[in-house]
């Protein structure tokens, strides 16, 4: 598998059907508190990985990707887990879940999005939030 010397890291849905391979730099890695994000994944926030689109490829499995528009222009692609998030909010570039890499990215998490939709019941994390 790809490491960050290579310049790559690999992942796949839960499954393992969808496989798929994100070349770096990334762009970021932050936490999503929206509640879009928090709905379609069960969880409190979803953590990200944004790339340019060319730099994500699928490498197995692409024929069981589902598209689901979850609002205008939004569109988040998934076999059975919730993988590859794309919107027209930013063009030309593919967010990819965290939790579905199996090598380590370029960079840690240093970021909160959408903060300000957090659940109520999460701990305060205004220390951290930038």
């Amino acid at each position: 598998m790809a490491t960050p010397a290579e310049g790559a890291a690999r992942g796949r849905c839960h499954c393992g059907r969808v496989r798929f391979t994100a070349r770096f730099p990334s762009r970021f890695v932050a936490h999503c508190h929206c509640e879009s994000c928090r709905r379609a994944h069960s969880a409190a926030f979803v953590t990200w990985a944004g790339f340019p689109s060319p730099q994500v490829t699928i490498d197995e499995g692409a024929e069981a990707l589902v598209t689901h528009v979850s609002s205008p222009g939004t569109a988040r692609n998934f076999c059975r887990t919730k993988l590859f998030f794309e919107s027209t909010r930013w063009p030309g570039e593919t967010h990819v879940t965290l939790a579905a890499f199996d090598d380590p990215l370029d960079r840690a998490p240093s970021g909160h999005a959408f903060y300000e939709e957090h659940v109520a019941w999460l701990p305060a994390l205004a220390d951290q939030v930038k």
